[in-house]
Formats: structure tokens, sequence, C-alpha cells
């Protein structure tokens, strides 16, 4: 291979960083030289019009057998030159934060990205960030991702972990995460402070965990795309897995604050089940924040909610966009009792609720209006 045969950028003298971006077929031919070059911080593999289905395929085997650049901090795939609607796969490692982010295009195409993961993860084994989206349409299995971080662990040092499927395609797009191997991954992290699931098929018999403070679940200020009623799904289930029932068993002595995001029902199918097992959990006893989201069966959470056994420890409750009525209001301003912490009740006064009720509520808890 000679020297003309290479990008200009690399046969430019200097040692400032480079970002080169190229059509995957000319990666490919010079991966070997581009993986010997420590200048490199940035690489974009582009497509041509005709797709390079067999080339993208081919890179995976050579990062397999090759490797990355050693310098490599980002890496993107960028198909959208030959599918209008796809976006790009993107793998960045950020060494100032130790944090490392994976965005997934299409699940059923990542044997390049993922093979690239897999580098990346060797090379950073004291990560304190990790954030993985997979962001297709319909069902998106993040597990191949996990599986290779479960593979690479344990990481001692990571706090935050976050899944995401929130990027905006089309309004009419259905899209959601599922995976399984989440008791596995907390299994290799055992300082983790942080951790973000998204909805809906999430499978879990129970979640344990000794250090974890704060765990969200739910598009938690995300707008999911699809329809916005659940009628508009369709004839089939909702991909429920297992709801947030995983809650009654778990295990989470030091967690402090829980928020989950009911908005869209039509992405889980709640049931009873579910807000029996958040009122029912007995292993949350440091809980002192909770947030509870867009739920339609305020009533039926909310009057079980006193009896929790960790109720007694709240000192801060958000209800932003769940609906409750004129009885509700009784149980929750009778329950005062048990609630004897609670400092702060951020919520909307429902549409539908009389004077009386709301004034009552205000008289017994310090009530904000969420911003």
């Amino acid at each position: 291979m000679s020297a003309e045969e290479l990008p200009e950028e690399l046969r430019q003298a200097g040692d400032s960083p480079l970002d080169l971006a190229l059509m995957v077929d000319r990666g490919l031919r010079w991966w070997h030289r581009l993986c010997a070059e420590p200048r490199l911080r940035a690489l974009t593999l582009r497509c041509d019009l005709g797709g390079n289905e067999e080339e993208f395929a081919a890179l995976a085997e050579a990062i397999a057998a090759v490797g990355l650049p050693p310098r490599l901090q980002r890496l993107v795939l960028d198909r959208r030159r030959h599918w209008s609607d796809r976006w790009e796969d993107v793998l960045e490692l950020d060494e100032a934060s130790e944090s490392l982010g994976l965005e997934i295009d299409d699940p059923g195409d990542v044997a390049p990205i993922l093979a690239a993961l897999q580098v990346m993860l060797k090379r950073a084994p004291e990560l304190r960030r990790i954030a993985l989206a997979s962001n297709g349409r319909g069902r998106n299995d993040l597990d191949w991702a996990l599986e290779l971080v479960v593979a690479a662990g344990p990481w001692p040092q990571l706090r935050s972990l976050a899944l995401t499927c929130d990027r905006s395609h089309e309004r009419d797009w259905v899209q959601w995460v599922a995976t399984r191997t989440i008791a596995r991954v907390l299994a290799q992290c055992p300082a983790l402070t942080m951790l973000s699931l998204p909805r809906a098929e999430l499978w879990l018999d129970a979640l344990e965990h000794a250090t974890l403070r704060e765990l969200e679940i739910g598009w938690l200020g995300s707008t999911p795309l699809g329809p916005s009623d659940r009628r508009d799904w369709g004839p089939g289930p909702t991909p429920r897995g297992s709801g947030i029932e995983f809650l009654r068993e778990a295990r989470l002595p030091a967690l402090e604050r829980l928020a989950i995001d009911f908005q869209y029902d039509w992405y889980v199918g709640w049931q009873s089940a579910d807000f029996e097992a958040l009122c029912a959990a007995r292993g949350l006893p440091r809980l002192r924040h909770v947030e509870l989201r867009y739920c339609l069966q305020g009533d039926e959470l909310l009057r079980g909610l006193p009896d929790a056994p960790w109720a007694g420890g709240l000192e801060r409750l958000e209800l932003p966009g769940t609906e409750f009525d004129e009885a509700t209001v009784a149980a929750l301003v009778a329950a005062k009792p048990r609630l004897g912490r609670l400092s702060e009740l951020w919520c909307f006064r429902p549409y539908q609720l009389a004077d009386e009720a709301w004034q009552s509520l205000c008289a017994t808890y310090q009530v904000h209006k969420p911003a």
C-alpha cells in the first residue's frame, strides 16, 4: 500500500489529533493502517449509494481481528446515504468523564458497532458511566450490548448505568427496549448508585443491589413515539415484560429516590399487580423521594401508598400528571399520621377535583405545583 493511497489527512505531518471521515469500503481497505494511527481520535465510516452491506459485515470481522485505532474516542457508522430513514450507530468514549455511550440505530444490524464496543470496553476498565441506546422501530433488544458489558466486567468504579430508546424518527413509529440481563449486569457493578431503565419490556424477578441510591423506570421527560392512544396499538398484546412487579421482592437497602413514569400505558399494560408490588415492597428501607408520573390509575395507586412499608420515611412525593379524585384526597388526608415525614407534595390540581377536596389536601400537606 503506497502512501499516496492514504487519505490526505494521514499524510500530513504533525501530532495534531485527527477527525477522519471515509467511505466504508476505503476505510476497510486501510483498516490495518488506521489501527496503527495514534493521532486518530474520531472516525466516521459512511455508506455510498449502494448500501455497502458486505463492507459493513466485513468491518465487524476486521474490528474483531485487528481492533480499533489506539486513541480512538468516537466511531460513527453512517448508513443514511442509502436508507433515508436510517440514522447512525455511534460509539463514544469520554476519557475526561470516564463515560462510554452507545447509540444503535437498527438492532438487526449491530455486528460492527458491537465489535467496536467489545474492544472499547476492554480499554476502559475504570468507567464510571455507561449509557446504551437502541433506537430502531419496534422491539429493541439491548441484551446484545449488555452481554458484552457483563463479559468485560466487573466494573468496580461504575456509578451510573442508563438504557434509553428515544431518538425521534417519525411520529407514528412505535419503539421500545427489551432486556433480560439487568440483574446480571448489576452483579458486575458493586458500587453503582444510579440506574435508569426504559419502558417497556423489562424481565426481572427481583432487583437486588447494596449501593444503588436512585432508580428511574420509564420515559422521564422523553416523549415516546407512536400513537398517543392505546387503542391505536393494534390487536396484539402490549410488551409488558415484568411490569414493576419485581419491586415486590426488591432488596435495595440504599435506595433513596424511585421515579416511575407511567405515561403512554399502551407500552406496558399496567396492572393492579404493579401497584400492589410497589406498595408491598419491604426492601426499600431508606426510600425518601418517590416520583409517580402520569399514572391513569392514580386512585388505585395512591390509596395503597400510605400502607407501604416505606411510606413512613417518605419526605418528597411527586405526582405530575397523575389523576386522583375526592376519595383519594380523603384517604391521603386521613393517612397523615402514617406519612409524618412527608414535607413536599408536588402535583397539579386534577381538572375535576372539587375546591373543598383540593383545599383539604393543601391544608394537610405542603403542596407545590410542578414546573
